[in-house]
């Protein structure tokens, strides 16, 4: 963990050195993702995140983007957010992936926004991935 935790900050710093918004969305998402949520409190997550997806969308990293968008409104569960919250900001994300054709995080997302609809009580059917 710690070496992980070393070569995640290492990315970053090399990231801010380079000052260049070209990759950010990806370094972001993966330090992020895959590093820091053993070391850091999930609650630091939803800034790095918007801001990798903000410079995926400025650069045309839209992959990336929305990788940091889809795994924001995780975060936004994680740490106990109000549903209704988290299931707006999901339905509006699914949106944009779809009108961007990034389809894996769609179609990922949408398995999360069926969570929450039927956390929520808001879904009739509870396993046909409908949203609403």
């Amino acid at each position: 963990v710690e070496t992980a935790q070393y070569i995640g900050e290492c990315a970053l710093q090399m990231q801010e050195r380079l000052k260049s918004e070209a990759g950010k969305a990806k370094t972001f998402v993966n330090s992020h993702l895959f590093v820091f949520h053993h070391v850091k409190p999930l609650q630091s997550f939803s800034k790095p995140l918007l801001e990798g997806y903000q410079s995926g969308m400025r650069t045309g990293g839209k992959s990336d983007a929305m990788w940091c968008l889809l795994f924001n409104v995780f975060v936004l569960h994680a740490t106990g957010k109000p549903l209704k919250v988290i299931e707006e900001q999901c339905q509006a994300s699914i949106t944009q992936m779809v009108e961007l054709k990034e389809e894996d995080q769609a179609s990922m997302q949408r398995m999360y926004w069926q969570l929450y609809l039927n956390l929520m009580g808001s879904s009739n059917n509870t396993v046909e991935l409908s949203g609403k």
